[in-house]
């Protein structure tokens, strides 16, 4: 409830304003009525209130000078005046004292509304920005980095959700992402060490999620340095600095570090890339997106190094057949089409001249990883396959000849579309609506979600849910809810009666209140009354 002081020398006046806004204005109350400047003063040292309405001529002190008071005090109340035709040149010097706005007289009752709610409006937004620094302010410094760290990552990736969602909150926490300028360094294991240590593929993560935890550690003693993965999985930081130079020497140490201690820990080699210096946080995807393509110089070098932009027009006609060439071999993935990925493969390395068999390996293990992020994402063993073929193949690397490098990536090429094109769904429709009905039935007090029903009917979420819908005219999760509904009803009749949070619980719901909601949705009752209700029938027919 807000509360608002009336100042007025005019009763008649004073009356007015109370009698609206105690009648049209729930959220406000009129906690006093002043005659003059001084009488308001000196009760607004008793009382604290959200608005002042005040006329500007009034005896003893008029509003002007209680305006110049009150700019004066410790967080001021907002400020509505009341003037005349003939007063417009002092109601623009209130201005000056932080005056909101101002009504002419006499006070028409729509402005007078409109002024209310603005100022409503302008209270319940300065509430909840409080509200969010006090619950910010109790945010555990981990909990506050992490925001960090998901905010630059959507950033990056431009997902325009996240952004929306988390920018507010590292405004709040007063964090200070880019001072003068910035950029951002990429940094990521060298796969062809990996493998050729003996790696798994299902262990790399692992090793991704360890530079990370190292970069981390050893980004820490510099506040200007900020750790975070990017949607590929590679370690990004963004480092800020006095200057250009200032910020590529933190990199180079930062990176001269983080090499040192991986090889030293792991043996495995860490290759890094700097992007785009930018003054505008929101211009950092551009850097990211630099550096991520500066870091396919990799493929081209024989030893890890950090790779700043290179104008050099080799390196730029190189980096460019790459993206070439990983867009036709997409493509002849998804087609199946092993004369198209052949054709591209050869083209690629006809036209980057003077490669090593090291380089054949780094290039194959560049397609595995690509593809992993993109058309094969979800085909793990496929992914699993290729990586193994070409950690057998790097214990005995293939001749530099186009005939050895072919059948190499023939057998790639096989690997990467082992079990062809995903087939039909064996099953009818009705089939697999039943089994996920039945299975509800069964499960229906876990967690239960459209992911995992599709995981246990071994089809996609999307195809689950179309055909669902289909057959039953309503989506699962309004089915799982009928089900959930039915089951506490029964469980609200049973004698001796069963409690309302256990009956919550039964069901699947982790919270009462939200379980009661629900539940009053679908029967129009409370759940506590709508099984009182039914005991006390119960008892009447005994």
């Amino acid at each position: 409830m807000y509360k608002v002081l009336i100042v007025d020398d005019e009763p008649l006046v004073r009356e007015y304003l109370k009698l609206h806004i105690t009648s049209n204005h729930p959220d406000w109350e009129v906690a006093g009525e002043a005659m003059d400047g001084q009488e308001a003063w000196e009760m607004l040292q008793e009382i604290r209130v959200h608005l002042v309405i005040t006329d500007i001529k009034m005896p003893v002190v008029d509003g002007l000078e209680l305006c110049r008071r009150l700019s004066q005090a410790k967080n001021p109340p907002i400020i509505l005046i009341l003037s005349g035709f003939d007063e417009f040149s002092l109601a623009q010097e209130a201005i000056r004292f932080g005056v909101q706005s101002y009504l002419l007289k006499p006070v028409i009752f729509d402005e007078l509304v409109e002024a209310l709610t603005q100022v409503t409006a302008q209270l319940d937004r300065k509430f909840h920005e409080e509200l969010a620094f006090l619950a910010m302010g109790k945010v555990s410094k981990e909990s506050q980095a992490q925001v960090v760290k998901q905010f630059l990552k959507s950033l990056v990736s431009e997902n325009s959700v996240e952004i929306k969602a988390l920018y507010p909150l590292v405004f709040r926490l007063k964090v200070q992402l880019i001072e003068t300028e910035g950029l951002i360094m990429v940094l990521d294991l060298d796969e062809d060490k990996l493998a050729r240590k003996g790696i798994p593929y299902s262990d790399i993560p692992i090793f991704r999620f360890i530079l990370n935890q190292m970069v981390d550690e050893l980004s820490q003693e510099n506040e200007s340095e900020f750790v975070f993965l990017d949607e590929d999985q590679n370690t990004c930081v963004l480092v800020t600095g006095e200057d250009k130079n200032h910020i590529e020497l933190k990199c180079r140490s930062l990176y001269d570090k983080v090499s040192s201690a991986m090889l030293s820990s792991t043996g495995i080699t860490v290759s890094g890339a700097l992007g785009t210096f930018e003054s505008e946080l929101f211009h950092l995807q551009g850097s990211h997106a630099k550096a991520t393509r500066n870091l396919n110089h990799r493929l081209f070098s024989e030893e890890p190094a950090l790779f700043r932009h290179c104008n050099e027009e080799i390196q730029l006609q190189r980096l460019a057949i790459l993206d070439q060439t990983f867009t036709s071999i997409q493509f002849a993935i998804l087609d199946q089409n092993e004369v198209a990925f052949l054709m591209a493969v050869k083209h690629y390395f006809e036209n980057i001249r003077d490669l090593s068999a090291l380089h054949v390996m780094k290039f194959g293990f560049y397609l595995v990883r690509k593809l992993s992020n993109g058309s094969l994402e979800r085909k793990s063993e496929f992914l699993n396959n290729a990586y193994h073929h070409l950690q057998l193949a790097y214990r005995n690397p293939p001749e530099s000849s186009t005939e050895a490098i072919m059948a190499l990536f023939r057998e790639l090429f096989d690997c990467l579309t082992k079990g062809g094109r995903e087939e039909p769904v064996p099953e009818n429709e009705q089939d697999i609506v039943s089994r996920v009905k039945a299975y509800i039935y069964s499960h229906y007090a876990e967690p239960l979600s459209l992911a995992l029903l599709a995981e246990k009917m071994g089809i996609t979420p999307g195809y689950l849910s179309n055909i669902f819908h289909k057959s039953m005219q309503e989506s699962y999760i309004k089915f799982l809810t009928r089900v959930r509904m039915e089951q506490a009803a029964k469980l609200l009749k049973v004698h001796p009666p069963v409690k309302v949070y256990d009956v919550s619980e039964r069901v699947g719901y982790v919270s009462v209140k939200h379980f009661s909601h629900v539940f009053k949705q679908f029967y129009n009752t409370p759940p506590g009354e709508y099984q009182e209700k039914h005991l006390a029938y119960d008892s009447k027919q005994v």
